[in-house]
């Protein structure tokens, strides 16, 4: 099967695979002198035919690679549950605390607090006028200005 070989680490490697059906896999013993593999471990379709677009199912194959060769990579399907249960533990503790940190901690986005699952109105509620809006680039918050666009730690020295 034709293949263009993406990264490789141990007995894993990361593909860009097929011709007519295009899609990014994690495969087990990749042999580059007869273009074959042992087994395939995952792979996931992109294009017209697809659910997923192009980055979409390199990020998925990606992350399954990263899990098989990083020893320190976490998923992002199980940091999202972590995120997840932190949040359910806060609540259960006190709902209005719990809003009112994620607010002031926290920050999230109303896109990252839709994803947690909480109530948007009790969110926004808890934010008030105090929540100035996150910028939408970069992932520079207020409160962290050492991410700022442009900055150094030199700048901050």
């Amino acid at each position: 099967m034709k293949y263009t070989l993406i990264e490789e680490k141990g007995q894993y490697a990361l593909i860009l695979r097929g011709e007519s059906m295009m899609q990014y896999a994690v495969v087990s013993g990749l042999d580059r002198e007869t273009e074959s593999w042992d087994w395939t471990c995952c792979y996931y379709d992109f294009g017209k035919f697809s659910g997923l677009t192009k980055a979409e199912a390199l990020f998925k194959a990606l992350d399954y690679y990263l899990m098989r060769t990083d020893e320190k990579h976490i998923t992002w399907a199980r940091m999202s549950e972590i995120a997840t249960v932190l949040k359910d533990g806060l609540i259960e503790d006190g709902e209005e605390e719990a809003y009112r940190y994620m607010v002031d901690a926290v920050e999230l986005t109303d896109a990252e607090a839709e994803y947690l699952g909480l109530d948007m109105t009790q969110y926004r509620d808890a934010a008030g006028d105090s929540m100035a809006p996150p910028s939408t680039s970069g992932n520079y918050r207020p409160t962290n200005p050492r991410d700022a666009p442009g900055k150094n730690a030199s700048d901050f020295v």
